[in-house]
């Protein structure tokens, strides 16, 4: 396999969780699908908080046979940022998640003074058998 099929994957990967979040019933009651970014909230973006951030931190085969991949890795963190409490985002996008067969790993907590937002994240790990 070339490192295009793994890009490809990745991407494909990506793809599928924004399309569980945006799509998720009890998600959508609580934050608005155009409020979910990748990598960063963008500069001088008009709506208000909450917003999630998706990042893929890593994406990469972990195991081959015959040459060939059987198994990939992926790492994503995703982050709420919100005015108030960003736990009952969460638990629809630990539900998301999960169903997608990630595992919950490091949380990240943080009081965004400037900004005057709540940060709360965590990072989830899953390996996708091709």
């Amino acid at each position: 396999m070339s490192l295009l099929n793994l890009i490809e994957r990745s991407m494909q990967l990506k793809d599928k969780v924004f399309e569980a979040l945006e799509t998720h019933p009890a998600l959508l009651l609580l934050i608005d699908p155009a409020n979910i970014y990748e990598l960063a909230v963008p500069e001088g973006i008009e709506s208000t908080p909450p917003y999630i951030v998706v990042q893929e931190i890593d994406y990469r085969t972990t195991k081959w046979a015959d040459g060939k991949p059987i198994q990939d890795s992926a790492v994503y963190q995703i982050d709420v940022y919100h005015n108030s409490s960003c736990d009952p985002i969460f638990a629809p996008i630990v539900d998301v998640m999960g169903g997608m067969d990630f595992q919950t790993t490091f949380p990240i907590n943080e009081f965004l003074q400037k900004e005057r937002l709540i940060r709360k994240g965590y990072r989830f790990e899953a390996n996708i058998l091709l």
